[in-house]
């Protein structure tokens, strides 16, 4: 296959996430400029498309043979399937999950019912749209409180983890107001915390558990906003996790299991919790994980499987590519575009 013509889809961040966390699931420049400088190293050529509202004039006008996305969206509950909705419609291939898959992935409740109901062991749940809604019926706390539609642990502290009704209700209404969406309410898991990429079209494989490790642990520890921001002295990333190789072998499949229920493909990270007994949870599943060098999850997990960032940019970039062929595109690409 000659060198393409790759449209690079993004969101940038202008806003310091520290102060703000509006903009805080976009992308730097520094990382754009990352990834843009690893599929170029490849051969090809590479358009940047920042994912505004005239994306959909710029896009055709691009004439670019397939798109890497890593465009989170505007605002909805539907944000991260823009994009790919647009090259569906315009018939462009692209990397990553589509518009189906990452509206269930997007919206934790409506992921967690299909998990549950496909049997992959995700913690009891429920949501409350005012905040007011009775409590099912002998709901048992601790519980914790998120935001029902946000990614980045967007909205979640220490103090998200409630004790009681009338804290719950006081969280949720916070949460509501400041996020202009449902609140989700989970049973809390208190135990070890972990996170499993998974890669490869059209046959994934998962990667190897990576535990966040707490500095300084305690009965409700929760991986906050603030952590992902700054983990200097709080947090240490193990990866492989120390896992006895039946429980890694169970969190992986487990991680494969989460992906094809939700109908990803390409590219995702499974987050769990594994309480004292030993019982493992899916907390939830992002099909657009963070790719920022030597500081995402994802790309520290490659790393120590032995996957260099420039290897895992292309592993990602080879699902679009073989979209292309799939479409009845291989002249095309022959010819270069």
């Amino acid at each position: 296959m000659k060198p393409l013509r790759v449209g690079l889809t993004f969101n940038l961040k202008r806003i310091d996430p520290t102060r703000d966390d509006v903009e805080a699931e976009y992308d730097s420049p520094k990382t754009v400029g990352a990834i843009e400088g690893d599929i170029a190293s490849y051969g090809h050529q590479v358009v940047r498309l920042e994912a505004s509202p005239d994306l959909v004039r710029k896009l055709p006008a691009a004439r670019v043979d397939v798109v890497f996305n890593l465009a989170e969206g505007g605002a909805g509950r539907s944000r991260e399937a823009h994009v790919p909705a647009l090259c569906e419609l315009l018939d462009i291939p692209y990397t990553g999950s589509d518009p189906a898959a990452l509206c269930v992935t997007l919206d934790k409740a409506l992921g967690k019912h299909v998990l549950r109901d496909a049997g992959v062991p995700t913690p009891d749940f429920f949501v409350l749209a005012t905040g007011r809604e009775p409590l099912p019926r002998g709901w048992r706390f601790p519980a914790i409180v998120k935001p029902n539609i946000e990614g980045t642990s967007k909205g979640i502290t220490t103090t998200s983890i409630v004790d009681d009704e009338r804290t719950l209700r006081r969280r949720c209404g916070a949460m509501i107001r400041r996020y202009r969406q449902p609140a989700i309410v989970e049973a809390y898991v208190s135990g070890r915390e972990f996170t499993v990429g998974v890669l490869g079209y059209p046959k994934p494989c998962a990667l190897p558990p990576m535990e966040v490790v707490f500095l300084q642990p305690s009965e409700r520890t929760v991986y906050e906003y603030s952590l992902k921001q700054d983990w200097t002295g709080r947090l240490e990333y193990v990866c492989p996790a120390k896992l006895t190789p039946a429980r890694s072998r169970r969190m992986r499949q487990l991680a494969l299991d989460a992906f094809r229920v939700l109908g990803c493909r390409d590219v995702a990270r499974v987050d769990f919790r594994m309480d004292r007994r030993g019982r493992m949870f899916v907390i939830e599943l992002n099909p657009l994980p963070g790719l920022t060098p030597a500081f995402s999850d994802l790309v520290m997990i490659g790393e120590a499987a032995g996957l260099p960032y420039r290897e895992l940019i292309g592993r990602i970039l080879e699902g679009g590519i073989r979209r292309i062929v799939h479409r009845g595109g291989a002249e095309h690409a022959e010819r270069g575009g």
